[in-house]
């Protein structure tokens, strides 16, 4: 049961990156703000035992993922398909409910979404 946990989180991760191999730079000034925030995005506390990232297309849609390993060899894994939209310093995602919260890179370059988490997130795609 833990390897196929396992097996089925490496596989959606590898889906998600394949994915992401196949985008185009020739965007216009407003397309590469949103363009900046495409990709997937994991929180920089993310460890094997507990993960959260999201991953953001370039159509505006996206995932948010969550996963948990269990001190009994389990895991609980989350993605919730969501739908954004961003400004220059504002980001809106469509789940189960609407939330807008500021957004800006730190000098590492990690993303800061200040209303979800007092942690950023770095880009791992």
């Amino acid at each position: 049961m833990k390897n196929t946990i396992k097996l089925n989180f490496v596989i959606l991760l590898t889906v998600v990156t394949t994915l992401f191999s196949c985008s185009t730079n020739d965007m216009d000034d407003d397309q590469n703000v949103a363009n900046a925030l495409v990709g997937e995005w994991q929180r920089v506390d993310s460890s094997a035992s507990l993960a959260n990232s999201f991953v953001f297309y370039a159509d505006n849609t996206g995932i948010k993922i969550a996963s948990e390993a269990q001190d009994n060899g389990t895991a609980i894994s989350n993605a919730v398909s969501l739908e954004w939209n961003s400004s220059t310093t504002n980001l809106q995602l469509m789940m189960d409910e609407e939330i807008n919260t500021p957004y800006s890179f730190n000098a590492e370059g990690q993303l800061v979404l200040s209303a979800i988490s007092e942690i950023p997130f770095v880009r791992i795609d």
